[in-house]
C-alpha cells in the first residue's frame, strides 16, 4: 500500500444505504464516520490477504481530512482543513470489534489535539514565502519517490452531500460518484459521499502495484451490510431491502452520472 506509483490509475466504487449506517451507529454507537471507516478497515484487511500480506501484523494508518472551521470563519470564502490520523484495525476480524478499536482511535486523535497541529502547520504554510514554499514542496515530492513514507499509508476523506435528489435537464442523478487523487508514497486513497440517502465510495489505486482495488470497494460495501444485519439483530431494523452494491433500477427518465 506504501512505496513509488506509476502513471496510471485504476478506479473501483460502490454505493450502500445511508439509512444502514445510521442503523449501526444507533446499534453500536460512535458516528457515521466512525462506521465507514470501520467497514474500510475489513476492507483493507481483505486486499490485505488477497495480496499475500499478513494483516493480522499489518499496520494501515489513513490521513482523514477535518474541518477546523470556527465562527469567526463563517462566510470566509477559503479552505480550512486539517487532518488526522487513524489506525485502521485491519489486525481485528471481527467487524465489531473493528468498529470499537476505531471508535477509540478516533477518540484518542481528537484528544491529542492531532487536528489542531496540523491547522498550525498549515498557517505555518501560508506565512512561507512563495519561492521558498515551492522550493520545499518540490523536494518533498522528489524525496517521496525515492523513500517510502512512514506515517500515512493511505488517504480517506469522507464529505456529506445533499440528501435530496439533484437533475440535470429534468433527467435524475441517481449516484454521485467522488475521486480522491493519489501521491507519491500512498498507492490507495478513498473517497465517501453522501447523496440522497445513498454513501458513495469511490477508490482510486496505482495501476501499477495495486490494480485490483475493487476488491476493496466490495468488501467495504460487504462490512457496511453485515454491520446492517448484526444491528437488525440487535433490535435496529432496516428502513427497507438494499442490494449491497446499492443498484437502483433506472427508468426511462433517470440516468446515472459520476
Amino acid at each position: 500500500l506504501e512505496g513509488s506509483i506509476g502513471p496510471h490509475r485504476v478506479y473501483a466504487h460502490a454505493t450502500v444505504a445511508l439509512d444502514d449506517i445510521k442503523a449501526i451507529r444507533r446499534a453500536f454507537g460512535g458516528t457515521v464516520n466512525d462506521v465507514v471507516l470501520a467497514a474500510l478497515a475489513e476492507g483493507y484487511r481483505r486486499l490485505l490477504v488477497a495480496h499475500g500480506d499478513d494483516p493480522d501484523h499489518a499496520v494501515v494508518t489513513t490521513g482523514v481530512p477535518v474541518s477546523v472551521r470556527r465562527d469567526d470563519g463563517a462566510g470566509v470564502p477559503d479552505n480550512r482543513v486539517s487532518t488526522l490520523l487513524v489506525e485502521l484495525p485491519v489486525h481485528l476480524s471481527d467487524l465489531l470489534s473493528q468498529l470499537a478499536a476505531v471508535r477509540t482511535s478516533v477518540a484518542e486523535a481528537r484528544r491529542t489535539h492531532m487536528s489542531e497541529v496540523g491547522e498550525a502547520v498549515t498557517h505555518l504554510a501560508d506565512l512561507a514565502p512563495p519561492m521558498a514554499l515551492g522550493l520545499v514542496s518540490r523536494l518533498a515530492v522528489e524525496a517521496e519517490r525515492h523513500l517510502t513514507q512512514r506515517s500515512v499509508t493511505t488517504v480517506t476523506t469522507n464529505v456529506p452531500g445533499p440528501q435530496f435528489p439533484l437533475y440535470c435537464l429534468g433527467r435524475r442523478m441517481l449516484e454521485y460518484l467522488p475521486y480522491v487523487p493519489i501521491a507519491a508514497g500512498v498507492r490507495v486513497g478513498t473517497a465517501i459521499l453522501s447523496y440522497d440517502g445513498q454513501v458513495a465510495f469511490g477508490i482510486t489505486g496505482d495501476a501499477g502495484t495495486v490494480p485490483d482495488v475493487d476488491v476493496l470497494a466490495r468488501a467495504t460495501a460487504e462490512a457496511i451490510e453485515e454491520l446492517a444485519c448484526l444491528a437488525q439483530a440487535e433490535g435496529h431494523p432496516r428502513p427497507h431491502s438494499h442490494q449491497a452494491d446499492g443498484s437502483a433500477d433506472q427508468g426511462s427518465e433517470e440516468v446515472s452520472a459520476p
